[in-house]
């Protein structure tokens, strides 16, 4: 078919920037199998440029005019595609919910050029959360009384509709406007106001709000699979969160896989409903000692965490990309159990529980199932976790010594003892 190879390109934009486990997991997952992944992104790439699993990545400082991004991926095409013998459209992934989005201005464009991955007709209408909710009830999932937030009028109406507490997110990645969490957690319409407010008096911020389900970090739970175009799973994984940061309303510190049946059947159910042809992330909760699975959100990309599933044989990443290219599924699983772990995040997550009392020490040394995968470090990539490492070192040092400017500058103003 080639002249030189018959393995089609993987090409990853990135509007927004993304220099971490999600791109270099998913690197891993296409180059192990010897696909080229070629990155165009926005902003400062120290990580992913470390990665021997990404071919070639080009930055701009910050997002640029279609025709930038245009003219950008057409040189790109030239230098990729002229080593077939045959007309080839690469495939393109993404790996935000928030880049689907953004570059669907040029989705003329790109759907002549590439197979998205996944495409726009499939998913557009699901990216927020408030458009799936009725799609997860109708697959057997519970959902939280919930209302979409647009602007500071729609809080009194929240009071009279939700029980508080209530948990707080954007509704899309692209709505997240000037909302700099990724939840929060408000326990009574007091401190409503203050803690949202002022997110809401500036467009084009909008919010969805929903009853907290009261449990702990390890009691969410989640899916991870590859679905084909009619939205059966070709294979997948599933699991729990062990810890997050912050604690109870954030990112996944570590965890790890386990047989979840009430799980699987609810979220495969989900996926023949949405029909989408690439990655699927199902998260739910589920409080200890019941069956009550209360829907918290689909990702149609890859997690930060899926390096899980393919430690213990299951590479979903590359099962999409096969499944696109129409071949039969190729994974075959080598481990029942199998976990992650992000150093710094889970770090950061025990730090804030010991502060508060909820926790001590000890656990951040306590096992995980093995095999372990890792954020940043592999042992045949190890490169980005030392470029993480080189970034907090700098990040801490950087805070010590800010703090220690202003002690010294608050200490110097003070008045001068009267030596009378």
């Amino acid at each position: 078919m080639s002249k030189k190879s018959d393995v089609v390109p993987v090409v990853i934009p990135l509007s927004a920037h993304l220099d971490g486990p999600t791109l270099i997991g998913t690197a891993r997952g296409l180059g192990r199998e010897g696909v080229p992944v070629h990155v165009i992104a926005c902003g400062k790439y120290p990580i992913a440029r470390t990665s021997r699993y990404i071919k070639s990545l080009k930055t701009f400082p910050s997002d640029q005019p279609d025709t930038v991004w245009q003219a950008e991926l057409e040189s790109l095409l030239q230098k990729i595609v002229g080593q077939f013998s045959e007309p080839v459209k690469p495939l393109l992934f993404f790996c935000t919910e928030n880049d689907i989005y953004r570059f669907s201005s040029m989705r003329e464009f790109l759907e002549s050029r590439f197979e998205l991955v996944p495409s726009f007709s499939e998913v557009l209408g699901f990216l927020e959360k408030d458009a799936q909710l009725p799609v997860a009830s109708q697959a057997g999932f519970l959902v939280p009384v919930s209302m979409r937030l647009d602007s500071k009028s729609d809080l009194l109406r929240m009071v009279e509709l939700l029980r508080f507490p209530v948990i707080v997110k954007p509704l899309a990645r692209h709505t997240i406007g000037v909302f700099d969490h990724k939840a929060l957690i408000i326990d009574s319409p007091e401190t409503l106001e203050t803690a949202i407010g002022r997110y809401l008096d500036k467009p084009p911020t909008a919010l969805i709000a929903q009853e907290y389900v009261v449990g702990t970090d390890n009691d969410i739970l989640i899916f991870m699979g590859s679905s084909d175009k009619e939205g059966n799973i070709r294979s997948f994984v599933t699991g729990r969160k062990l810890r997050q940061n912050p604690p109870h309303h954030g990112m996944m510190a570590c965890g790890y896989i386990e047989e979840l049946s009430g799980l699987e059947t609810r979220a495969k159910e989900l996926c023949k409903l949405y029909k989408i042809n690439g990655f699927i992330g199902i998260e739910c909760k589920c409080p200890t000692g019941t069956e009550d699975y209360f829907y918290i959100e689909t990702s149609f990309r890859p997690e930060i965490f899926n390096e899980m599933s393919a430690g213990v044989g299951v590479n979903l990443v590359f099962d999409v990309y096969t499944s696109k290219l129409g071949k039969t599924c190729s994974t075959k699983r080598t481990a029942k159990n199998g976990s992650w772990y992000d150093l710094f995040t889970d770090w950061d997550s025990i730090q804030t529980q010991v502060r508060k009392g909820e926790s001590s020490w000890s656990v951040f040394f306590k096992k995980l199932p093995r095999p372990i995968t890792y954020s940043h470090f592999a042992f045949d990539d190890p490169l980005p976790f030392f470029a993480r490492l080189l970034i907090r070192i700098k990040e801490k040092f950087t805070n010590l010594l800010s703090k220690y400017t202003i002690k010294k500058s608050t200490t110097k103003n003070l008045p001068k003892p009267d030596k009378s």
